[in-house]
């Protein structure tokens, strides 16, 4: 899988660019460290897989992450970063971003991460996950209703919050991507879902999905 990274710590940089570089399934197209080549980089390279730090000193903001995710919807972002402010990253994972991993990571977490998301699936760390279901207390307590899903609508809310799209979700279940359609949209009146995040929040929250 072709791979682009941007990340300005060079000490960071270096040792991300090694362990990629050492893997024979991941080929590390491009090193980002200049906030203005990176739409350069992507546009050139078109990879499988962009792996950035919004959270450095004079590098990419994460107004200018929303600002790409939003031009380049299709592309796969995985962040790779050290921030600790909850805020900053639940505004970060409600921008639709598909991965979410800290640095204090396992190499082995960090290459699943990678694997996954590469595909189009979703992957969060386990301190992410929490973050998550923190949230998703929160919003038990304003009343939201999690129980009125059919078990049809349980099952696609599931392959959703894996990041499948409605036609992968069609050819899994055997329907038609009209009905699987419906019952997205059924599922997001419902559980009164805003973001891609809440996908993974609900279906969490129903037990529908294992914690990595």
């Amino acid at each position: 899988m072709k791979i682009v990274l941007a990340d300005n710590q060079e000490l960071t940089a270096a040792g991300l660019s090694s362990f990629l570089q050492d893997r024979p399934d991941f080929e590390l197209a491009a090193h980002v460290s200049d906030a203005k080549t990176l739409t350069l980089a992507i546009e050139n390279h078109i990879p499988d897989l962009l792996i950035l730090d919004y959270n450095l000193n004079g590098f990419i903001t994460v107004d200018d992450l929303e600002k790409l995710v939003r031009k380049r919807s299709a592309l796969n972002v995985l962040i790779l970063s050290s921030d600790n402010d909850k805020a900053t990253i639940m505004r970060v994972l409600q921008l639709g971003v598909k991965g979410y991993v800290t640095k204090e990571c396992s190499k082995d977490e960090v290459i699943a991460a990678i694997q996954s998301v590469s595909r189009g699936e979703k992957f969060y760390c386990q301190k992410i996950l929490d973050m998550l279901l923190e949230r998703q207390a929160s919003a038990e307590a304003q009343g939201n209703d999690s129980s009125t899903l059919t078990g049809r609508e349980s099952e696609i809310l599931a392959l959703i919050a894996r990041g499948k799209s409605s036609q992968q979700i069609a050819d899994i279940l055997f329907l038609s991507p009209h009905t699987i359609q419906s019952h997205r949209k059924s599922i997001i009146r419902k559980l009164q879902i805003k973001s891609p995040t809440q996908f993974v929040i609900h279906a969490m929250d129903l037990g529908l999905m294992k914690a990595r």
